[in-house]
Parts: C-alpha cells; structure tokens; sequence
C-alpha cells in the first residue's frame, strides 16, 4: 500500500509491502532495511530502519495524528493513495496542512457564508453554489480556518474551480 505522509510541511511516499513474510518499506522510492514490533494497541512501535533503532509512540489527539520519536512530538497526515485519489475526485486537494475546496459542478455563487480568518469546524457550511436552479451547500471538508477565498457572489463557476483555501489539519487521517 502507498501512503502520502506529511510530516512539518514535508511531503513524503511511503509504500509498505510483504514480500516472504518480511516487511518491505520504500520512502521516497528508496527501500529500507526495516523490523516493526508493536503493543497490543498498535501505538507504540520498536522499528529498526536501516540500522537505526527507534522507539516511537503513535496517538491521535483532536482529529490530528502525532508521533512521539526521541521526546519530540511530529503532527503528521497520513493519506492513503486511495484517500488521496477521492479527495481529487470529491474537488479536495490536501496539500501539506492546506486544503483547497473546488467546485462539484458549473454554477453560480449565490451566498459565502465564511470570510478569510474565520475559524470553522468540519462539515460547516462555507458556501451555497446555485445549479440547475438547485442551491447546494458545500461544507468544510476540515476544521480549521479559511485561509483565503477565491471566488465573489454573483459569479459564475467551472467544475472544478478553486473556491476557498482552508488551513488545519483535521483531515481524514489513517
């Protein structure tokens, strides 16, 4: 399987495997010598990679996940490719903590209901576009902010233009 992971705004691929019974890791396309144990609860992990010995804890807090490595916390996104693909299917681009909304379909801009700065909370409505004489709500796929808005009331809009940037990181998260 592929993951898109997202560790301090640092895009990484990493494809995991089971070849002969032994854990395959590629990052970034390099593979890696690995060995995982875990606990019961799969949260904390003793890996070795490429020689290196590591003691991790996984946990997820607020909607976020986090790794504790050597006492320092790393918020990270976890994505798998096929999270991924629907996300760019549905007109959400998740890029690093950013998450661009896009039009489902043509049509036209007949309410905002958020400015740039305001805080939402995932499935809050931003937005009302008006097709085929029906008004559709798109909600926020995240809770977090709107970091900007691309788009005026009145206007028209393609299928697949970029609406609002929202910042946060409450991504669906594996």
């Amino acid at each position: 399987m592929k993951y898109l992971v997202t560790i301090n705004d640092q895009p990484l691929t990493v494809e995991i495997s089971e070849q002969a019974g032994e854990l395959q890791i590629m990052v970034d396309g390099k593979p890696m010598s690995s060995s995982v144990v875990t606990d019961q609860e799969h949260h904390r992990l003793l890996m070795l990679l490429d020689s290196r010995s590591f003691d991790a804890e996984v946990y997820r807090s607020n909607g976020a996940t986090s790794v504790l490595l050597a006492g320092r916390e790393f918020p990270c996104i976890v994505e798998d490719e096929r999270l991924v693909s629907i996300h760019r299917q549905a007109g959400l681009i998740t890029t690093g903590h950013d998450t661009e909304v896009k039009a489902p379909m043509p049509g036209l801009i007949v309410r905002l209901l958020k400015n740039i700065g305001d805080t939402v909370t995932k499935g809050e409505s931003l937005l009302i576009v008006e097709a085929m004489k029906m008004e559709n709500e798109l909600k926020s796929p995240i809770s977090g902010k709107v970091k900007e808005v691309h788009i005026q009331v009145g206007r028209p809009v393609d299928k697949g233009q970029l609406l609002i940037t929202l910042s946060g990181h409450d991504q669906e998260i594996l």
